[in-house]
């Protein structure tokens, strides 16, 4: 019975976010940012991709995306917003270079804010061979509405402790699930 209500929450996390595969290995989302993180690592590394050092993280973002990024060994370049709250596209297109690993977004953001240009953003960071990180502390927000894969993102973890049910804390099984687009998905 455990093992079938597994496999149900991964079935229906991947219809959520739009993913090809799920892992509720993550016992928080902290844990699944590490995750996610070292899926992005593994993945440039299997491209032969090592100069990739940088993590670009709005000024809006989850408070664990730049300790998570750090931990990774990642050095962190923070992305300001615009006068409207949202992320300032000039300086994300200053900050895309070959040296980023990705963009870690929290979609909506903590400001509650959903970033209009979001497929912009993602085609910013995808131009320059970066990946998209979706922190899903918001999930519940959009939770229907969209896919986070279909706005762009590679893995996203969900909380979902905010999102559905789960007590928070307690390292309960799919506390802070994976989620992989097809492009990160043999990383997972």
């Amino acid at each position: 019975g455990a093992l079938r209500v597994m496999y149900d929450l991964q079935v229906m996390l991947a219809k959520i976010t739009g993913a090809e595969a799920v892992s509720l290995a993550p016992l928080a989302g902290a844990h699944g940012e590490l995750a996610g993180l070292m899926m992005m690592r593994a993945y440039h590394r299997n491209k032969n991709d090592n100069a990739r050092q940088q993590v670009l993280i709005p000024d809006t973002a989850h408070g664990t995306n730049p300790a998570s990024a750090r931990m990774c060994g990642y050095d962190v370049v923070t992305v300001p917003s615009d006068a409207n709250g949202n992320m300032d596209l000039d300086a994300l297109r200053k900050a895309a270079s070959q040296q980023v690993v990705g963009l870690m977004l929290t979609l909506p953001s903590t400001l509650g804010l959903f970033d209009p240009n979001i497929l912009e953003i993602s085609k910013i960071v995808k131009d320059c061979g970066g990946l998209m990180y979706g922190d899903g502390a918001n999930l519940n927000a959009i939770l229907g509405r969209t896919k986070l894969v279909d706005l762009g993102f590679d893995v996203i973890h969900s909380n979902l402790h905010k999102t559905f049910s789960t007590p928070h804390g307690g390292g309960g099984p799919g506390a802070g699930p994976v989620c992989a687009a097809k492009s990160l998905a043999e990383f997972l």
